[in-house]
This record gives C-alpha cells, sequence and structure tokens, in this order.
C-alpha cells in the first residue's frame, strides 16, 4: 500500500509576523468569526482544474471551522491580477469588502506532481503571515488545500488544525456493512473493511493505526480489530452473551466496553490485546455505552438505575459512581471532549425526536446543540481539537453526517450518499512525521479487508 503522502517544501514564518499577529480565543465571550478572502488561486497554463480545486477545498475548510467567515468573491474589489508579493497587493481594496485575512496562492502541475505556493496576508498590517510551497503526487491535490488549512487555523488559534485527519463511519449496504473513511469536509471516500453482517460503533486506535468496532459475525455481539497498514481483520475477543461498544483508553493501553454475563449488562475493563478483563459495574441495571474522559482517569457511561436510561461518572477504577443528568428520560452515547469540558451524548424528547446535546461533567449545565433539524440527530462525537461535533442527522432523508461547531451555530452536512450512515468516529492528529496507515493514493488503493 502507498501512504499518501505529500511534502512541506518551504515554511517561513516572518519574525515581524511573529510579533505583530493577530490571535482568535475560540470560545471567548466577544468571539467573532475572523473575515477572510480567498480569490480563485493563480495557475500557470495545464494547472487551470487544480487551481480551481484547491480554492474550493480551502474555502470550505476555512468555513466548516467555524472560526473564519469566509467573503463572497462575488463582493471583492481588487485586480484579479495583482501579484503575490506584499509590495504588489492592494490591502485597502481588500479592507473595503472587510477582509482581516487574505489568502492567495499560485498552483503549478506536472504529470507526476502538483505545487502549490501559499500566502497568509493580514489585511491592516499591510505584510504577510505565513508563505509555504507544498507538493503532493498525483490524486491527492486536495490534500495541499486541507494542509494550509490547518496550518491558518494554527496560525490564528495556537491550536493544531483538523483538516488532515479522517471520520470514520459504517454504511449500511443491502446485505451487510461497511467502515469508511471520509476526509473531514466529506469527500474521497474509502472503504476500509466490508462485512456481510452487522458491524457498528467504531472507534480508533489512539496511534491512529487500527480501529476497534463491534461485529454480529457469529452467533453473538464480538470486539473485532481492524489493523489499517495490512487491512487484516480479526475478532480481539467474545465474552460473555454479548460484548460490544469498545473504546481505547487515551493512551491506548486499555479498553473499555459493554459486556453482558449472565443477563446482566456491565462495564468491563480489560488491556488492549482482550487480557485481563475484569467488572466496573455490578448494579442490576443496563450500564454500557463507556466514554473515557481525555486524562483516563473517569468513565462516563449510561444506566437505567434510576428506572430511565442517563448518564453516570465514576472513576476509572469503578469507583465514586454518580449519576449526572438529571433531564430527559432517554439519554444515550455519551462522547467525552477531549478538551475534558464537556460530554456531548444524544436524548429523546417527549415527541420521540432525537437531538445532541453536551453536558458539563463537573457542573451538569445541558446546553443543546440541534432542535428541530429533522427527527434525528444522533451518535455525535468530537474532533479531536475538541472545537467541532460530527453526528449523523435525517434532516434531508437518510442519515447522513453533518459537522457543528460546539454551541450548533453552523452546522454543515458533509456527505450527500444513496446509503445510511451511522456511528461516525473521528480520528486523531498525526504528530509530525507519522502516518495515518489508512491513507491511500487513489491510484494504488488497497481493497477494502474482510473478516478472515
Amino acid at each position: 500500500m502507498r501512504p499518501r503522502t505529500f511534502a512541506v517544501a518551504l515554511l517561513v514564518a516572518p519574525a515581524l509576523a511573529l510579533a505583530q499577529r493577530t490571535y482568535i480565543e475560540v470560545g471567548s465571550p466577544n468571539f467573532q468569526p475572523l473575515p477572510i478572502a480567498v480569490p480563485l488561486f493563480r495557475s500557470e497554463t495545464g494547472a487551470e482544474s487544480a487551481s480551481a480545486e484547491l480554492t474550493r477545498v480551502l474555502r470550505n475548510d476555512l468555513a466548516l471551522s467555524g472560526i473564519f467567515d469566509v467573503l463572497d468573491p462575488k463582493g471583492f474589489l481588487a485586480d484579479p491580477g495583482e501579484g503575490l508579493s506584499a509590495d504588489q497587493i492592494s490591502f485597502h481594496r481588500w479592507i473595503d469588502v472587510g477582509a482581516e485575512a487574505l489568502v492567495k496562492a499560485k498552483v503549478r502541475s506536472r504529470p507526476d506532481q502538483t505545487t502549490s505556493e501559499f500566502h497568509l496576508f493580514e489585511t491592516r498590517a499591510s505584510r504577510e503571515a505565513l508563505f509555504q510551497v507544498y507538493e503532493a503526487p498525483p490524486g491527492s491535490t486536495r490534500q495541499l488545500a486541507h494542509h494550509f488549512a490547518d496550518d491558518i487555523v494554527q496560525y490564528y488559534t495556537r491550536e493544531p488544525g483538523i483538516f488532515r485527519t479522517h471520520i470514520l463511519a459504517v454504511r449500511k449496504l443491502p446485505r451487510g456493512r461497511e467502515l469508511v473513511a471520509y476526509d473531514v469536509d466529506g469527500q474521497h471516500s474509502e472503504v476500509l473493511y466490508r462485512d456481510p453482517d452487522i458491524v457498528l460503533l467504531p472507534t480508533w486506535r489512539p496511534d491512529g493505526q487500527a480501529l476497534l468496532f463491534t461485529s454480529y459475525r457469529g452467533d453473538r455481539p464480538s470486539l473485532w480489530t481492524l489493523d489499517l497498514a495490512t487491512r487484516k481483520a480479526r475478532q480481539l475477543f467474545d465474552f460473555g452473551d454479548l460484548t460490544t461498544g469498545g473504546v481505547y483508553s487515551p493512551d491506548g493501553r486499555l479498553i473499555a466496553f459493554t459486556a453482558s454475563v449472565n443477563g446482566n449488562s456491565d462495564i468491563w475493563v480489560a488491556n488492549a490485546d482482550g487480557s485481563g478483563p475484569h467488572r466496573l459495574t455490578t448494579d442490576p441495571a443496563i450500564d454500557g455505552s463507556p466514554s473515557w474522559s481525555p486524562d483516563g482517569k473517569r468513565i462516563c457511561f449510561v444506566s437505567n438505575r434510576s428506572g430511565n436510561p442517563h448518564l453516570y461518572l465514576m472513576n476509572a477504577d469503578g469507583s465514586s459512581q454518580r449519576r449526572l443528568t438529571f433531564q430527559g428520560n432517554y439519554n444515550q452515547a455519551p462522547r467525552w471532549s477531549p478538551r475534558g469540558d464537556l460530554i456531548v451524548f444524544t436524548a429523546r424528547d417527549e415527541r420521540k425526536v432525537f437531538d445532541v446535546f453536551t453536558v458539563s461533567p463537573e457542573t451538569g449545565t445541558i446546553q443543546r446543540v440541534t432542535q428541530d433539524q429533522g427527527r434525528t440527530n444522533e451518535e455525535a462525537t468530537w474532533a479531536p481539537n475538541g472545537r467541532l461535533l460530527v453526528f449523523t442527522s435525517d434532516r434531508k432523508g437518510r442519515p447522513q453526517m453533518v459537522i457543528s461547531t460546539v454551541n450548533g451555530e453552523r452546522q454543515v452536512m458533509v456527505t450527500h450518499e444513496n446509503a445510511g450512515l451511522s456511528t461516525p468516529a473521528w480520528g486523531p492528529i498525526m504528530v509530525s512525521g507519522q502516518k495515518s496507515a489508512h491513507l491511500t493514493s487513489e491510484s494504488g488503493a488497497q481493497g477494502p479487508a474482510k473478516p478472515e
């Protein structure tokens, strides 16, 4: 398998830019999206298509972030032919249309690679803030825009961007299911695993090199893993009457899961290789859907021990169990934010409509994310920086993936497939030099794994 990679040829952040740079404090009381202009990128002969695609992808990424107000190109006043250096740009023209930031680029295409020269300018300071040149092999051109979108986000927020990560979802087939990986914008889907039976609840190993999921292959549900480098799937363990909903601890050493033994559903923990399983909850009620806190010290789970499904918290060793939610009568599918400050979950109201909410693990304060947007908004999970959510929604028919800001003010449906999607899982940010094993070049893509 050939990884879909691209090289950073040049990165320059001038000392002046570092000294005077503007920061966006996301989540602060006075937060406002930063107006940014992204005119059509210039191109050499033969690179027009790549230029248009890179412009479109970058605009979409910046808008999807919820951090930027991407200005409509129809209102631009500057000369489309102006140059790429600060002394060639009429900054007052960009200020007149409200742009605080400006992105320009030049694209060159050859049979073996595409090269893009990106520039970020701060208009009021009339200066260049970032200058980067990226190269990509055929089939990976759009990744250049994802990369620069991440750089822009990090420049303004001092936090890593998430546009080179991937989102996993289960795609429903007439017979069976597929595990499919998508770019964050819902494009370039890649089937990683196909099973004639039911698969559900996929999660990522923290290093991004393997998946954990529940499979109904056999006579009862069990936990399976998929190695993304080899595309080999294998059963991890089959415990009790059923085993489902496995999630790795933040350090990847443990797995929390739901198991039913002698008819009683509880939260269990085992080593990542499936050894040493031990039970954390012993209540006769139904306990399930565990989710780790980002420091690995606590677990949120669902229990109906109060009569209806509600969210509960406990320490990672099972001690200090306490109820978290007291509103609603059907709360489920908790996922703890990587920032630690919120837990997202799905709740059903008296109309039997499912919506997405967040709750503070410390205060129990609940905030609504979705309302009157279809009958089912569910299975939300977090971007690895904790700034965005992804969930499935039937607001336009079959359930599709929606990217949302945490407060729900901006929601974008990013997939539009004929098949329904479920249980999305947002992959981790790869550290510098680390490659996500499932990424392939489109010209050399490996086929989906099948159960052995």
